[in-house]
């Protein structure tokens, strides 16, 4: 049965040095399970995906294969959802813009892309879709040699999720985070422990407080930010394993049906093979049948009562198409339910909207746009602690934009492939247009552009030039 990831929560309603060690005594507990989970789902999707059977005859001949669709679902994922690192740009506000907040974000970005945002974009979105949970440690760089070199003011590292955890309040309503965990074990079996709450940070070693334990966190907030997919706390494969399951045994029971045709037992009936003379253990001549050996010839005799003798192998006939057939429809179907659209277009391409419904785009979309506006609020979180270790490191000049910049001031952008529907999409914008709507209403309808505010800037004088002619 798949049950998802569990939320990690505390009663407490605040997080000391006299209770944080029983808290984690009390969640650890449940994170491992979790653990456990999470290592199945990425064992699962790398291919290691055992067939559950028992084969009762021709034990010898036991293929097992499997088609790894969750390979395939999850790279569509990955590739869709975080094909690009999520950028930010300046929150709408019609066609008044502020240069210092524009320059503010681009420096912003650039910071991002010194951190190597793109590759740890890519462990973070593939940890979130194959198990629901992601997380990413954000802290204060303090290297004035590598920021002067162009570095960022902050470090921001995507961590594994079997070895980190997020506990939240059951206290308060509104089940705001009170505790970032992550933890290594070394080699000897010691189990290293790091905890944030928002005002401490907390070292242990095996649930016993080491020397610099207790002392202040100076971004005021959890550094470690959570990330998940759906609030369902599951995976973008994790409820079609019972299928896959299925279908990986359909596929090794036909390669094991080939396989027993090519190693097939003969049948013989009515034979009478020629006798030969051979010389025993202890040397005696004897009179054996001669059977036949790998590549040689079947020589048959037709019996002294006239019967006739017949040599055949021992297989089973199988429908061999119908089950061909039925192997291409529940793999076709297993990717339907997880929202990945049709690779091919046996129509020979359209932008239409039957054509689009028909291969899957509209439902990967309608799905993406969902997970996006949780995407959404986990990098805003992000960003919260990311903008108070840049006020925070001292290496940053005091006449800087950077520390002017507000999370209120930010949007994040989440780009994707958006070419389906173009002709429809186009269409309608051009439609408001003409009746008269405004730029920033009509491209907010159809997400075709990375950044609105960009196209109205750039476009915006033309588009109205272009409707108080008509």
């Amino acid at each position: 049965m798949q049950i998802g990831r569990k939320v990690l929560t505390t009663y407490e309603p605040v997080i000391t040095e006299k209770n944080v060690i029983s808290i984690l005594q009390k969640v650890m507990p449940q994170h491992l399970e979790n653990a456990n989970r999470i290592t199945f789902l990425d064992n699962y999707e790398k291919g290691y995906q055992p067939i559950i059977r028992e084969k009762k005859y021709r034990p010898d001949i036991d293929v097992q294969t499997n088609d790894n669709v969750a390979n395939e679902v999850t790279n569509f994922k990955t590739s869709f959802h975080w094909g690009s690192p999520i950028t930010f740009v300046q929150k709408e506000n019609g066609f008044d813009t502020d240069e210092n907040i524009t320059k503010a974000i681009a420096m912003l970005n650039a910071y991002y892309e010194a951190e190597n945002i793109r590759t740890k974009t890519q462990h973070l979105g593939r940890n979130v879709e194959i198990t629901c949970r992601g997380y990413t440690f954000i802290d204060v760089n303090t290297d004035e040699q590598e920021i002067a070199e162009g570095g960022s003011p902050f470090k921001i590292e995507s961590l594994e999720p079997t070895n980190a955890f997020v506990v939240y309040s059951s206290y308060y309503f509104d089940k705001r985070p009170m505790l970032g965990v992550m933890f290594s074990q070394d080699d000897e079996g010691n189990k290293h422990i790091t905890a944030f709450s928002k005002y401490q940070r907390f070292e242990l070693k095996n649930y016993e407080f080491t020397e610099r334990s207790g002392e202040e966190n100076p971004l005021g907030m959890i550094p470690i930010i959570e990330w998940i997919r759906a609030y369902d706390n599951m995976g973008c494969f994790e409820r079609q394993i019972p299928e896959m399951d299925a279908l990986n045994l359909m596929v090794s029971d036909l390669a094991n049906d080939v396989d027993q045709n090519t190693q097939a037992i003969w049948h013989g009936n009515d034979i009478d093979f020629p006798k030969v003379i051979v010389t025993d253990e202890e040397g005696n001549q004897v009179e054996v049948d001669k059977y036949p050996k790998t590549n040689e010839w079947i020589i048959t005799e037709t019996t002294q009562d006239g019967k006739t003798p017949f040599v055949k192998p021992l297989a089973v006939d199988y429908e061999y198409t119908g089950i061909l057939n039925n192997i291409l429809s529940k793999r076709a179907l297993i990717l339907q339910k997880c929202n990945v659209p049709q690779r091919n277009d046996n129509s020979g391409g359209s932008t239409g909207i039957a054509m689009d419904s028909a291969t899957g785009w509209s439902a990967a979309e309608t799905e993406a746009q969902k997970q996006q506006n949780i995407m959404e609020c986990c990098k805003m979180e992000e960003v919260k602690a990311v903008l108070r270790a840049i006020k925070i490191c001292p290496y940053i000049p005091s006449d800087s934009p950077l520390l002017l910049l507000k999370p209120s001031d930010l949007q994040p952008s989440i780009k994707r492939s958006k070419t389906y529907e173009l002709t429809v999409k186009t269409n309608a914008i051009c439609a408001l247009l003409a009746k008269g709507f405004d730029l920033q209403d009509a491209i907010s309808v159809a997400p075709m552009f990375e950044d609105n505010n960009q196209v109205i800037e750039r476009s915006g004088a033309g588009v109205r030039k272009y409707q108080e002619s008509n």
